[in-house]
């Protein structure tokens, strides 16, 4: 007797990076993690710039079309090649919606170093574990060394117990979403897309409301959580 899944099956492409050897899937992810952690240092370095102040709201509208958009340029062109350099090209955009985004957040009073701290910790777990890579040992790791890094900055900076909070929640989901978004995009992508992968960590932010989406049709499909 067949019994479906509880969540349905994740999306693939043909020749994803899974299929690969093991040596090759790490050097994938390596590749993704220096290019990932190269954006989010550029993103840092954009925070600095002058940016209009708004309301926060104005920022986070256009990061969210942006984003949105990037989700629509996938469906519309998934699995054919030119999609990857597509995504690739509007990777700038991104990253200076998001400057904005954390700028606006900062200008609030609300600290954003974490946004930092994470990435960093995820970079030095890919390259220090070697060969014994996993991305269960990654998101456990990477987030208690971001967690105690975290604490340590907002004790030191005499943050009070709503800012330090904030800062070590974001930092909690950043960092399990990171990985696992990190672990799924691996069936998505093929070798030499690493840097739209590196789009897929920004965009599939968006990501939960279309898997809800998906979750519901399959659950119809296979009449699950029905009485019928």
């Amino acid at each position: 007797m067949y019994v479906p899944n509880y969540i349905p099956e994740p999306l693939e492409v043909p020749g994803n990076v899974t299929e690969e050897p093991y040596p090759l899937r790490i050097h994938f992810v390596r590749r993704v993690a220096v290019l990932y952690l190269v954006s989010v240092l550029i993103t840092a370095g954009i925070c600095h710039l002058h940016f209009p102040h708004a309301e926060f709201y104005v920022p986070l509208i256009a990061i969210a079309v942006c984003l949105v958009g990037l989700d629509l340029l996938r469906i519309v062109m998934r699995g054919k090649p030119a999609e990857a350099k597509v995504s690739s090209l509007c990777l700038p955009a991104a990253l200076v919606f998001s400057a904005w985004l954390l700028r606006e957040i900062q200008w609030n009073g609300w600290p954003i170093y974490q946004a930092l701290v994470g990435p960093i910790c995820v970079f030095l777990y890919v390259f220090l574990s070697g060969r014994d890579f996993s991305f269960v040992g990654c998101c456990v790791l990477s987030f208690i060394s971001s967690s105690v890094c975290v604490a340590g900055i907002a004790v030191s900076s005499n943050l009070d117990r709503v800012h330090a909070g904030f800062a070590l929640g974001f930092n909690a989901i950043f960092v399990i979403y990171l990985v696992y978004d990190f672990a799924s995009l691996l069936a998505r992508r093929r070798r030499g897309e690493e840097l739209a992968a590196v789009v897929d960590l920004y965009r599939d932010v968006f990501n939960f409301f279309g898997y809800a989406v998906r979750m519901v049709k399959h659950w119809r499909k296979h009449r699950i959580w029905t009485s019928k």
